[in-house]
């Protein structure tokens, strides 16, 4: 997030008589896996009186990678944060949640209860349903209670190192050859590229990274999706098993490169 145009857009909300009230931050972006200046933001939120969020979907257990902290400096001073446990944690579909800072506010937002028949006093959480719009709902808690039962705080730190360091092992393979692109700095375990072929007219580029997701799938071994990164087709490698390895990594790229040639002789 550009902190400078945050301000700006903010200054020009408030000359037109509108009340910005709320600023959503991310921790592992989808496209690349950027995090956000969450310090900086958290200051102008407090500033004013914005409620700040986080979005940790994917990446917000990022902060538990080595030498990562101060990345995710200011996570700590959010309102609210989005967090996904079936993604980054490997809890079945579909396992998301959202923790607040001070939960009455959303308690109070969705509850059809009335506060004279909440017992506070006795520490009652009352009804799921009292947080959110979903009523009748499955058993999702039980999912990432057992995971997180089972792997532990240690478990899910070297999950996190490991594929974290995956991603930036794959993105020195990619900055080592002549063929390939880095788009963007590695920060959590998405490492977003580009096939360039040296003798590819550059006009081709385009139309052949925005087929090679499909081209990679059909052809069994590997899975790779495909984004768009400032309006062109880039690639996307996403790193969440553990079980992934480093020759695991070379295959992709060998995957990439068998697919390139069959799209460049189709085409």
């Amino acid at each position: 997030m550009d902190i400078g145009e945050l301000r700006r857009l903010i200054a020009a909300d408030e000359r037109a008589g509108v009340r910005p009230f709320f600023v959503a931050a991310s921790t592992g972006t989808v496209n690349t896996g950027a995090v956000d200046p969450l310090d900086d933001i958290a200051v102008i939120a407090r500033e004013h009186g914005l409620w700040f969020h986080i979005d940790g979907a994917y990446g917000a257990l990022g902060i538990l990678a080595e030498d990562a902290a101060p990345d995710y400096a200011g996570l700590e001073q959010a309102d609210s944060l989005a967090l996904d446990p079936h993604k980054w944690l490997g809890v079945p579909i579909d396992a998301g949640c959202i923790l607040f800072r001070e939960p009455a506010a959303p308690r109070d937002a969705f509850s059809m209860v009335p506060p004279y028949l909440r017992d506070e006093d006795a520490g009652e959480l009352g009804w799921l349903s009292e947080y959110g719009p979903e009523q009748t709902r499955p058993f999702r808690a039980l999912r990432v209670w057992a995971t997180i039962a089972h792997l532990g705080r240690n478990g899910i730190i070297c999950l996190v190192n490991r594929t974290t360091m995956l991603a930036r092992t794959l993105a020195e393979l990619i900055e080592a050859s002549d063929d390939f692109e880095l788009l963007a700095p590695v920060t959590t375990s998405v490492t977003a590229f580009r096939h360039r072929p040296p003798d590819l007219p550059a006009d081709r580029a385009e139309t052949l990274n925005g087929a090679i997701p499909a081209a990679v799938q059909r052809r069994g071994h590997v899975f790779l999706t495909g984004t768009r990164i400032s309006d062109a087709a880039a690639l996307r490698a996403c790193v969440l098993h553990p079980g992934t390895t480093k020759d695991d990594l070379a295959v992709l790229l060998e995957e990439i490169r068998a697919a390139a040639q069959e799209v460049i002789s189709h085409q």
